[in-house]
């Protein structure tokens, strides 16, 4: 029968003189520590209850403590049993450390840069290396048994765990131990008890969270994560971040190989690569964290250009189509007001389309009613129709110019390779103009979605992507999801998250367009921007029309919700309101703005929808914001929390009424950042 906390405190007390005072350190798998004051130096006094722990077990933490003696392991003072209410009870008194678990630390928000990450997994390692000079490894260096005192400088606690190498006895799993935070062969099927190396696993892993701000080993699902260093490959360091120096990731990468006999062989070796990689690192500052950036796509659409909403929002840049003609000048005018980049889109998907279906907006432009294009007769075709379509570009002026690109539906990589063709053109264009009558060039890709689901298709496109130079690459995805709907299919989410690891290592940086909320996901998996448009068309990209649309019924009015990292149908959302209002409170000034003037949203007016349009684009902004606050590995644990708390809302929440609103894309966002 096991004692509780209370218990083992009045056991404590009667252990300790009179004289002394008593603190609860804190409460572990099978003992309570406590801080005992007044009795000569402080120390941690850990009462043991019975019920709960093996004697074997208590008596190898004892044998552990007695044996070691290190600066970065706790120090053993004495031991004895205690009799009350004729149950024995073990105790230990050990040396009190001075600071807080590394727990504590990160889930307080402490984030290491590349130096202190290396010192840390050193110091690990030193200390470590005096219980395996023993015969003995600690078998559960998790977060919560390390302590960090005030100068950064870790104690290993709680050798509970140790065990002599030569001790063959095993646990069945679950084993003891801390979930994610055990070696592989601890944890398979067939889990062995573990030596050092087992130990060594486990620093790395830690290691790898000090440098990218991410658990290796992750898993919603507790017994998921209990297995998940045996059954989960970790992504590659530098594929989190490639800003983190090749010597740091490779000695982290080596400690985490999934068999022992890979890993490091003899402590002394895993130190010394661990010296040189700090040495070599000694004189190289740490980068900044890359920035992650939101540009609004506010197309043609005049009112988001007025009333100094642009200077509110702050975006990084505003996307504006050479649809607007003679408003342009105006549009790029508020984007520098809001010290924005000015970025045109020359929208030449569109001459794909017959002329019929064409916007008529784009008829008008210079290329816009040209018969349908289906490729280029040779070089010069090319290059005249590029120059037409640069010229009119560049009147307004921009900061930005994408090239022009061409939508690749599934399996047709000419498009792929002609819009390559007119970004190359471009930049020889750009280039023969004068300097003052020069602007950047993004390299403008538009593609079905299936290029990125199939792995062939992949292969192909990346190929291609990369087998010239750009400077950024803007990337526009068309689906056969719902509209406005978050990107939920794992293939395509897969593909993205590869060809983002692809261009990271290029040093390209990728922005996402018409992506409505999965550019969170995206910015999260190392995009460097996230274009959000403000209309449905402008959220997620569609191919060109083949011909005139017939006329629709009203549009459907949605509303973000940060909260649920979707936009809600505004039915749906005046439901979800009245059930449960604190899960879905939408605290920007549009959203106050909106309900002051019609607090049910009932038949919204034009004015409502702009309020309604501007909240959904300002609530992005603002979890961009957030991320941007953050060390780039940081990220991903932070877009796992969102997404957990998506989850346990959705579960209160009453039903959405369209596939699209509801909590399915979770799930895929879970697996694509595991």
């Amino acid at each position: 029968m096991s004692a509780d906390k209370d218990t083992l405190e009045v056991i404590a007390r009667q252990i300790i003189p009179d004289t002394a005072s008593l603190g609860h350190l804190g409460t572990g798998g099978f003992a309570c520590t406590f801080k005992v004051e007044g009795d000569g130096q402080p120390y941690a006094l850990k009462v043991i209850d019975p019920g709960l722990s093996e004697a074997a077990r208590v008596e190898r933490e004892l044998d552990a403590l007695r044996r070691v003696n290190h600066p970065g392991v706790v120090q053993f003072i004495d031991h004895g049993d205690h009799e009350h209410d004729g149950v024995t009870y073990k105790w230990i008194k050990m040396a009190f450390v001075q600071g807080h678990s590394l727990r504590q630390a990160l889930g307080g928000g402490q984030v290491f840069d590349v130096m202190e990450a290396l010192q840390l997994v050193r110091a690990l390692v030193d200390a470590a290396s005096a219980i395996w000079e023993q015969r003995t490894a600690h078998r559960d260096l998790s977060p919560g048994n390390i302590l960090l005192q005030p100068n950064n400088v870790p104690v290993i606690v709680d050798l509970g765990l140790a065990r002599h190498v030569d001790d063959e006895t095993l646990t069945e799993l679950p084993t003891p131990g801390t979930p994610g935070w055990m070696s592989p062969e601890q944890v398979k099927t067939s889990p062995t008890h573990g030596d050092w190396r087992s130990d060594q696993f486990v620093i790395g892993a830690l290691g790898y969270l000090f440098l990218t701000n991410v658990q290796p080993f992750y898993a919603p699902n507790l017994m998921d994560r209990w297995v998940a260093p045996a059954t989960r490959a970790h992504q590659p360091i530098r594929s989190v971040d490639n800003r983190i120096p090749q010597v740091a990731a490779d000695v982290v990468e080596r400690m985490l190989e999934k068999l022992p006999y890979k890993r490091y062989l003899r402590p002394q070796d895993l130190l010394a690569d661990l010296d040189r990689a700090i040495l070599a690192l000694q004189n190289t500052e740490a980068p900044d964290s890359s920035p992650q950036r939101f540009f609004v796509n506010i197309s043609q659409v005049k009112n988001f250009a007025e009333n100094g909403y642009l200077s509110a929002l702050r975006p990084a840049g505003v996307i504006v189509d050479s649809r607007a003609t003679s408003r342009l000048e105006e549009f790029f005018t508020a984007a520098h007001e809001a010290d924005a980049n000015a970025i045109l889109d020359p929208v030449t998907h569109f001459v794909q389309s017959p002329r019929e279906a064409r916007p008529a907006g784009f008829r008008r432009l210079p290329y816009g009613d040209a018969p349908v294009l289906t490729g280029f007769s040779d070089d010069d075709a090319r290059t005249e129709w590029c120059q037409a379509v640069l010229d009119q570009s560049m009147e307004p002026r921009p900061d930005v110019v994408i090239s022009p690109y061409f939508f690749a539906g599934e399996g047709s990589g000419s498009w792929v390779t002609e819009t390559l063709a007119c970004a190359s053109k471009y930049e020889e264009l750009m280039a023969a103009r004068s300097e003052e009558n020069r602007a950047e060039i993004w390299t403008g890709v538009a593609v079905h979605s299936s290029w990125l689901a199939n792995q062939q298709y992949r292969n192909t496109l990346l190929n291609q992507l990369t087998g010239q130079p750009m400077k950024a690459l803007y990337l526009l995805i068309a689906t056969n999801q719902p509209p406005l709907g978050p990107l939920a299919d794992v293939e395509v989410l897969a593909g993205l998250h590869e060809l983002l690891t692809v261009f990271r290592e290029a040093a390209v940086p990728v922005v996402v367009g018409k992506r409505a909320s999965s550019g969170l996901l995206l910015l999260a998996l190392g995009a460097q921007g996230w274009g959000s448009g403000v209309s449905g068309n402008l959220m997620n990209m569609t191919p060109p029309p083949e011909a005139v649309e017939p006329g629709g019924g009203s549009a459907i009015d949605r509303i973000y919700v940060p909260q649920l990292l979707n936009h809600i149908t505004v039915p749906s959302y005046v439901l979800m309101r009245a059930t449960e209002p604190e899960l879905v409170e939408l605290n920007t000034p549009y959203a106050l703005q909106l309900f002051m003037s019609n607090p049910d949203l009932e038949e919204l007016s034009t004015e409502d929808r702009i309020l309604l349009n501007r909240h959904n684009i300002y609530a992005q902004q603002q979890q961009v914001s957030r991320l941007d606050a953050l060390p780039t590995g940081q990220r991903i644990a932070t877009l796992r929390d969102w997404i957990s708390g998506a989850s346990e809302a959705y579960r209160v929440l009453p039903p959405t009424r369209l596939p699209s609103e509801g909590p399915g894309f979770l799930a895929s966002w879970t697996a694509t950042l595991n």
